[in-house]
């Protein structure tokens, strides 16, 4: 009877222990941020890191499970970003600007009880990384722009020239075939919306075959979230953060792939504005090192949050 209970005890011991490492290394749930429902995301333990997804519409899902390999060490925070993913669509349409996102990020990390957070931007998110960090430069405990937005709208389109020039003839034709055929218009467009989000993409891997990996959550009332990140148009007509970055106190690694065109157009211009801006360069990689070249972009982001 005594060795029953013990082994019933050492059962249940165990799967309270197995409970407890599950809890402390992922959570998810919802929070109240900016009067909507946020959703978010953590996995690991260690020093926090805010991941910033890019888009916008886009959501956090596209870096899993690419980036979890950081969460052996860090504590790997992500959301969906206000009408994106899981988040509610519902919002205040007066804070739907730049800075109505910064003030989100400055909640979530309240909410998380964070006194500083290391910060990740990636793509259009390194543009909110920036903005956030200069709003608030004590709370940044390091700061990576990994293949960030430019920050200044005409390098920003200088950028988006670049990309769309490197499109393939034969995907250039099917982008403009889903178009002008109107199915974008049927009764379930997501499908082509995938399409053609996967086909711009995918002119921005060095390696195109990769682009089976970017895995692009696309919801159904995508249309909807996209008419009302419309709002932030003239935010991002005409702005210009270089002169602001100076603002940002902690030190920022500015990363980007090899093959692009942010490298020859705004990369060196945008580390020389910071304060203690360091580039790194990821070799055979694009818009998404983390996919292409995950060994070089871990170890990048390690040895500079390490340092």
């Amino acid at each position: 009877m005594l060795k029953r209970n013990y082994i019933v005890s050492l059962l249940l011991l165990f799967m309270l222990m197995a409970c407890g490492s599950s809890s402390s290394e992922m959570k998810q749930g919802y929070m109240i941020v900016s009067g909507s429902d946020v959703y978010y995301k953590t996995m690991g333990s260690g020093d926090p890191l805010l991941v910033i997804h890019g888009g916008p519409v886009l959501d956090h899902s596209y870096f899993l499970p690419h980036l979890e390999e950081l969460a052996k060490d860090y504590r790997l925070i992500f959301y969906d970003q206000r009408a994106c993913g899981k988040s509610s669509l519902s919002i205040d349409s007066a804070t739907m600007n730049l800075n109505g996102f910064v003030d989100d990020i400055e909640q979530i990390r309240t909410k998380l009880g964070h006194e500083k957070l290391h910060i990740m931007g990636h793509s259009w998110g390194g543009l909110l990384a920036m903005k956030y960090a200069m709003a608030y430069p004590d709370k940044v405990e390091r700061l990576i722009l990994a293949n960030s937005m430019a920050p200044s709208s005409a390098d920003w389109q200088k950028e988006n020239l670049a990309a769309a020039n490197n499109i393939d003839p034969k995907d250039k034709r099917r982008l403009d075939n889903i178009v002008s055929t109107g199915l974008l218009r049927t009764p379930n467009p997501v499908p082509y919306i995938k399409e053609m989000m996967l086909l711009s993409f995918k002119a921005q891997f060095f390696d195109k075959l990769k682009i089976d990996q970017l895995n692009l959550n696309i919801p159904e009332d995508f249309q909807k979230r996209s008419a009302v990140f419309g709002l932030l148009g003239p935010d991002l007509a005409q702005y210009n953060l270089y002169a602001d970055l100076k603002k940002i106190k902690a030190p920022a690694l500015v990363m980007y792939g090899d093959a692009e065109a942010a490298i020859n157009l705004h990369a060196r211009k945008m580390v020389d504005s910071l304060n203690n801006g360091r580039l790194k360069v990821i070799p055979t990689s694009g818009h998404f090192p983390f996919i292409e070249n995950p060994i070089a972009f871990n170890r990048a982001v390690r040895d500079f949050l390490d340092d």
